[in-house]
């Protein structure tokens, strides 16, 4: 096949297909004779998903015995951090069934090997007999795979430090002033469902599932998405950070094109976006002149880049908006951000 044709047809593929996390199933505990028929039935439908790239079960039988882990090793960070190590995998699949008189519960705990936190739990009650079992754990195999995009790390772009021209003559972004800013990294893409689903579930409850998980996660607001941010260790973007990603170097009009030249996605038309600033209509004339951090206080945060239903002028890369930080609405979505390692 030429490359030409290759390349067109990789860039046509969905991100799950292409960006696929690395896991590990932990050999499954529990009642005897249940657990390998329900880690079987697990592993086959995970890996007829494509969604993730498993390890061969025998390779990760040979890890645990090699490092002397117990699966009791999950409520130990260290341990945790060590058998993924070692296992080159992202993410680790521990899985125990429960006895519940004649029946099982079958309770799967998805642990981050960065963080050795728990990012995504389910559980499916199982009957008594094989082909209950087996529907069973298709269930919970489903969910898990629908919130593959949570579970694969989220692309970022690095920018360097430099200066751009902020805001515009036009009136809601007066005045035009430079602005100076340190080393940064930004969201490739906003937060979609499936990973802002998976965040609500880990720590505040229950959300239906996701009617389009690969869309951007909106219905959120600002509290909820900073809350969400800081769980991951990063932040909302500044205003300004936000700003100069979107106009790059050459200080575009718009950030027009399925990415910027530098990589960044959808930052115009798709959602509008959150970013860190408490809204002030008249903040630039006294912005700070290095990495502006937006008002002190304020009623409203700052909103970007317009959404699928903003005219054409709300979708400038200057153009600026605020909405209530304690509300979601359906055309406002959120990308995090974080500083590098030496800037402020």
């Amino acid at each position: 096949m030429p490359l030409l044709i290759l390349l067109l047809l990789l860039a046509h593929l969905p991100a799950w297909a292409i960006e696929r996390p690395q896991i590990a199933l932990v050999p499954v505990k529990g009642a005897p004779g249940v657990p390998a028929y329900a880690q079987s039935v697990l592993e086959a439908e995970l890996s007829r998903s494509g969604r993730f790239t498993i390890v061969e079960r025998s390779h990760v039988q040979e890890v645990i015995e090699e490092i002397n882990f117990q699966q009791s090793g999950i409520t130990v960070p260290e341990k945790a951090s060590e058998l993924g190590r070692h296992l080159n995998v992202e993410k680790l699949f521990f899985a125990e069934v429960l006895r519940l008189g004649t029946t099982y519960k079958l309770v799967v705990k998805v642990v981050d090997v960065a963080t050795a936190q728990v990012v995504k739990a389910e559980e499916e009650n199982l009957g008594p007999r094989q082909e209950q079992i087996q529907a069973a754990v298709r269930r919970l195999a489903r969910r898990l795979i629908g919130a593959a995009a949570a579970l694969s790390p989220a692309p970022m772009v690095s920018l360097p430090a430099g200066q751009f021209q902020m805001g515009s003559a036009e009136s809601d972004a007066v005045p035009l002033h430079l602005i100076s800013l340190s080393d940064f990294e930004i969201d490739r893409d906003e937060v979609n469902q499936a990973a802002y689903q998976a965040f609500v579930e880990t720590n505040q409850g229950t959300l239906p599932p996701a009617e389009y998980p690969e869309q951007p996660a909106t219905m959120v607001s600002w509290t909820d998405a900073a809350a969400y941010c800081q769980w991951h260790g990063k932040r909302l973007p500044t205003e300004a950070e936000w700003e100069y990603a979107a106009r790059g170097p050459e200080g575009r009009t718009y950030p027009w094109g399925e990415a910027t030249p530098e990589g960044l996605r959808h930052l115009a038309g798709n959602a509008a976006e959150w970013v860190q600033d408490w809204w002030d209509p008249a903040y630039y004339a006294a912005n700070p002149p290095t990495d502006p951090q937006g008002p002190a206080e304020g009623d409203y945060r700052v909103v970007r880049g317009g959404s699928w239903s903003s005219p054409a002028d709300e979708l400038r890369t200057s153009a600026r908006a605020y909405s209530n930080p304690d509300k979601g609405t359906g055309d406002i979505g959120f990308r995090w951000a974080r500083s590098l390692p030496g800037t402020p």
